[in-house]
């Protein structure tokens, strides 16, 4: 069967609209028990059920997903072109190729690329031609092309015959390295073999640097922020350009004779604050968790969770606008320097901060699944009252999501809400407290409540 038709520029075409047409006669055989099919446009890309009509409005107003070209879940095989494109198959069930289209990255993509299709269409009163006129734009649709191409790998088998899909194989093999502590290098000597015993015609990569381009996209990354040697100032912003300390004049880079790349003295890690937010109530699983403090909490003057205590009661008196909504998340944080190397005879302090996300039930906000961490600041000498160079970032992210918040969309409600964070406290023993806070913490005036 002829499917050049999806690439095709134009939406309005006779060409793109005769092979619409034919693909919605195939869909028509591919549906569910409520009559709804799998939506391959470029922003469901797969992963939502659609009525047929709605999936031949989307086709048009999105364009059709380029990489979908075998058409796993309407019939086609995965490595024969289906002889018979008519031919019916449970839409509920592994695909004639042995692949499970109900497998768990599925939902996971669906999950994560769900706000890309959270905008609601009239639908009865749509002028499809004029609608599929005014949405013809290729950058509207690149920030989904990281999705279509995990839609893709997750629609391919580990090696023919294998149930699960190569992507599926992937996560669970970084799973176990994670849980396990291994090295890149032992997992590279593990691909190795992998790839020698598994049969002809594998998908799976061949090194760590294989398996970490494949997860790319699906993960949420860290920001690089090169920092002063004496910790004056970060090289972000209005100095990323700079060679130099504004501060001190130091150098950014190490000496290296002019040769070789590069090595700045110091480098933090900031993990953004607002996509691992947005991803808590994007997730099935912890969409209707992040209103548990609200909603399932038994107020009986017991104190279980900190929304039984005093001081969240007095913030919620002070900002009420804030407290009206229970989505708006409430952090803690924490902070303590640590030797990454355990050896105490080395000496060198590595700093984490962590935030705590206090909307979720108290069996799971202290677990390690949902401590978020923030920053990891370099050593190897404690950064001392300097921490607040390091914080920076976060505090402007803070302020951010304090004042304007950020558009996210609620998997639990199906619609996106403005959500806005606030830090309530942070957790320390008392010499880091006097580092986060700027108050000496020993001798004069020593102590922050009574000032003796």
């Amino acid at each position: 069967m002829d499917k050049s038709w999806i690439h095709h520029p134009n939406r309005l075409s006779v060409e793109y609209a005769n092979g619409v047409r034919t693909f919605i006669e195939i869909a028509r055989n591919h549906v569910d028990s409520d009559g709804n099919t799998r939506c391959p446009c470029r922003k469901c890309l797969n992963a939502f059920f659609k009525s047929v009509s709605v999936v031949k409005k989307h086709l048009f107003m999105n364009g059709f997903s380029r990489t979908y070209e075998k058409w796993i879940f309407h019939g086609d095989s995965l490595f024969e072109e289906s002889t018979d494109p008519m031919h019916s198959t449970d839409i509920n069930q592994p695909t004639s190729n042995g692949v499970d289209i109900n497998d768990d990255m599925l939902n996971v993509l669906s999950d994560v690329c769900h706000p890309a299709t959270s905008t609601s269409f009239n639908h009865d009163n749509m002028n499809v031609e004029v609608e599929a006129d005014a949405v013809d734009k290729e950058n509207s649709n690149n920030e989904h092309e990281p999705f279509d191409h995990l839609y893709s790998e997750a629609g391919k088998k580990l090696y023919p015959g294998c149930k699960l899909s190569a992507l599926t194989f992937v996560v669970r093999l970084m799973h176990l390295k994670v849980l396990n502590l291994w090295s890149n290098k032992s997992l590279d000597m593990l691909l190795t073999l992998l790839n020698e015993v598994l049969p002809e015609g594998t998908s799976l990569p061949k090194n760590t640097y294989g398996v970490k381009r494949m997860l790319h996209d699906l993960g949420l990354g860290c920001e690089k922020i090169h920092a002063c040697k004496y910790d004056c100032a970060l090289f972000w912003k209005e100095n990323e350009k700079l060679e130099n300390c504004p501060v001190c004049d130091e150098s950014r880079y190490k000496l290296n004779n002019g040769t070789g790349k590069k090595i700045p003295h110091k480098v933090l890690r900031y993990f953004p604050l607002k996509p691992r937010l947005q991803r808590l109530f994007m997730s099935r699983h912890t969409s209707v968790d992040m209103q548990w403090h609200s909603e399932k909490r038994v107020n009986d003057g017991v104190l279980r969770h900190p929304d039984d205590g005093e001081e969240w009661k007095e913030f919620d008196r002070s900002y009420p606008s804030f407290a009206s909504d229970a989505r708006n998340v409430r952090l803690g944080l924490a902070s303590d320097g640590f030797n990454p190397f355990g050896n105490m005879s080395n000496s060198y302090s590595m700093w984490p901060v962590v935030l705590v996300p206090y909307n979720l039930p108290p069996w799971k906000y202290m677990k390690e699944p949902y401590l978020m961490m923030s920053l990891l600041i370099p050593g190897p000498q404690s950064p001392g009252r300097e921490i607040d160079v390091f914080l920076r970032p976060l505090i402007e992210e803070l302020k951010e999501l304090w004042s304007i918040g950020a558009l996210t969309f609620d998997f639990s409600t199906g619609k996106s809400f403005q959500m806005h964070v606030a830090l309530l406290w942070t957790i320390n023993d008392f010499p880091a407290y006097g580092n986060l806070s700027g108050w000496s913490t020993k001798g004069y005036m020593a102590c922050p409540v009574c000032n003796k």
